[in-house]
């Protein structure tokens, strides 16, 4: 038995709910954060993994104390499984997007209300005082992307950005992953000034851990590495070797 058939808290109340597959190269993370008796959801991941994902919830809280899933962008890796989960989750459930997000986001069947940061000043706060802070990341990858930063913890869910694609996976990021991390963001980010602006944006706030929604989790003195990679990458635009046609 593999310690990632289980949960894994990766900071105090904040679990690691994904699926590890040992072939895959490619892995989606879903977070999950416990404020007492209030839970928030993070990307909450595919479809064909919904009953891993929610069978490592429930280890950790009833779903139905799950208040909030936070939904960074549209893609299906983060959004397919909800209307799924919506269905065991608090009767109140919010789902948390940028409106431009939300919008294609409600085409994947959702019921929930929706709960949307650029109309609520980019935060929210949590039954406790807890204050969860959205910070917009335009075009990193979609227009309407945003990463969330937890004042409590430290965590900052980046969604796809200090992603990686790593077949030797690890719940924390090894001596590798830095290399990894910018192949996966060199062909996919849309420029090196739309990169290096969101990172200038998520450098202005105390971040400890960084719990991206592909790869693995950077903590310590590889939070500060991996922004400064990313902030000087030649990615998109400057990457790719366009072709006049």
């Amino acid at each position: 038995m593999s310690k990632y058939d289980n949960a894994l808290e990766i900071a105090p109340g904040v679990y690691w709910v994904g699926f590890y597959d040992k072939n895959a190269g490619f892995h989606c993370n879903p977070y999950l954060l416990v404020d007492g008796d209030e839970a928030v959801l993070f990307d909450a991941g595919t479809k064909p993994h919904y009953e891993i994902i929610m069978r490592k919830i429930m280890e950790v809280v009833n779903p139905i104390n799950i208040t909030h899933i936070v939904l960074h962008h549209q893609d299906p890796d983060l959004c397919a499984a909800v209307p799924d989960m919506e269905r065991l989750c608090s009767p109140d459930l919010k789902i948390v997007s940028s409106w431009r997000a939300g919008v294609l986001i409600a085409y994947y069947g959702i019921k929930s209300e929706f709960y949307y940061v650029d109309r609520n000043n980019y935060q929210l706060k949590l039954k406790s005082g807890r204050t969860l802070k959205f910070i917009p990341t335009p075009f990193c990858h979609c227009p309407g992307s945003i990463v969330t930063f937890d004042e409590k913890t430290g965590v900052l869910f980046s969604s796809d950005l200090f992603g990686a694609f790593s077949f030797n996976w690890d719940i924390e990021a090894g001596p590798y992953y830095m290399e990894a991390m910018k192949a996966f963001h060199e062909p996919y980010m849309a420029s090196k000034e739309i990169l290096r602006r969101s990172i200038e944006r998520i450098q202005k706030y105390p971040v400890k851990i960084i719990a991206p929604q592909h790869g693995s989790v950077l903590k310590g003195d590889k939070v500060a590495e991996a922004m400064s990679i990313l902030k000087e990458l030649d990615c998109g635009d400057e990457f790719i070797p366009w072709q006049e046609v």
